[in-house]
């Protein structure tokens, strides 16, 4: 037959919640930290293509040292400069 669990000893686990004292008032901000000017406006896009393009697309940001928001960036302002000369 089983021995019955002691219970006694997770005891020992026990803790008390610690004592929290109230949070300081905000300060103003370091001096040394200034506020950004504008917020960041980032956004995020997926782009489902054949991996041949997506693979095209790599290949040309990395071999011009690119982020692919700089890239993508580059080839919109291109095509809006040709379709204007054609339009």
């Amino acid at each position: 037959m089983p021995r019955s669990l002691d219970l006694d000893r997770l005891k020992q686990f026990e803790t008390t919640a610690p004592v929290r004292e109230p949070a300081p008032a905000p300060s103003a901000p370091l001096a040394d930290r200034w506020p950004s000017r504008e917020p960041v406006r980032d956004g995020q896009i997926s782009i489902k293509a054949p991996l041949d393009v997506i693979e095209r697309f790599r290949k040309l940001c990395k071999d011009d040292r690119r982020t692919y928001a700089d890239m993508l960036a580059i080839l919109m302002t291109e095509y809006e400069r040709k379709a204007e000369g054609h339009g």
